[in-house]
């Protein structure tokens, strides 16, 4: 009976100490990684949750910025067009659709090619699309592309237009013009007018070389029938003067040689 009852007491301690290891004991290393694990896990599964719940919301979003940008858009393309409309409208009020010297740059060249053809000085040859097309702005141009208001007479084929024009002074009729497909052809068809049409020859136009007598010769062949109020004629008048305002002169100096 002794002896069983120190085999019991032996046992109660060691169990009591093994007990106690265990309590006392560190966690290994694989514990440690599998709860760290678990942790990161709780994370993610937050973070995975919290990016889910974004998610269903962002698309709301997305549509709701696309909707603001594509009202400024749609704001900014009419606030454009109506100012566009607005200048575009002052300016056929006003008359303008270039500048002056816009317009001379864009025939002088022409001017001087046509010249090495008949002898029109280029100063004339402007001069004569300023005037008659009112730098481009008269509505014979912009539908026509027709500078010169040369009209379609029976010697013309290609296509033709009608409108009202001031043949003397305080007076106006209807009358056919020349339709052309660019200043250019306009600029070449004013070239070939002059010179099939006898009489600018009779009036000597091409013996001249200065720009006051091409001048003349073109009012004295009845190129237009401009008149004043007491019915003097003043082409030429006219001519010369645009001719020494604007200083068309200078293109003859490149093509003549004194």
């Amino acid at each position: 009976m002794v002896k069983l009852g120190k085999f019991n007491t032996r046992t109660r301690t060691k169990k009591g100490t093994r007990n106690k290891q265990t309590a006392n004991k560190q966690p290994t290393k694989k514990q440690t990684a599998n709860k760290q694990t678990t942790k990161k896990q709780a994370k993610k599964y937050t973070k995975n949750y919290t990016y889910k719940k974004k998610k269903t919301t962002r698309p709301k979003r997305k549509w709701f910025w696309k909707i603001i940008i594509l009202l400024v858009l749609i704001s900014t393309l009419y606030t454009a067009k109506s100012v566009f409309e607005f200048v575009e409208y002052q300016s056929s009020q006003s008359g303008y659709t270039m500048s002056g010297q816009d317009f001379i740059d864009k025939v002088d060249d022409i001017a001087i090619v046509e010249y090495r053809k008949s002898g029109i000085l280029p100063s004339i040859t402007v001069a004569q699309a300023i005037l008659e097309s009112n730098w481009g702005r008269s509505k014979l141009t912009q539908d026509a592309n027709n500078l010169f208001g040369i009209k379609a007479d029976s010697s013309w084929w290609g296509s033709s237009v009608t409108f009202s024009t001031g043949e003397y002074y305080n007076s106006k009729v209807n009358a056919k013009f020349r339709k052309y497909r660019s200043w250019k052809h306009s600029i070449e068809d004013h070239t070939d007018f002059l010179v099939k049409n006898k009489r600018y020859e009779r009036a000597g136009i091409f013996d001249k070389k200065d720009y006051k007598s091409q001048a003349q010769a073109l009012e004295d062949a009845g190129y237009a029938t401009t008149e004043d109020k007491n019915g003097n004629k003043i082409y030429a008048d006219k001519l010369i003067r645009l001719i020494e305002r604007y200083n068309l002169y200078k293109l003859d100096d490149k093509v003549l040689v004194y």
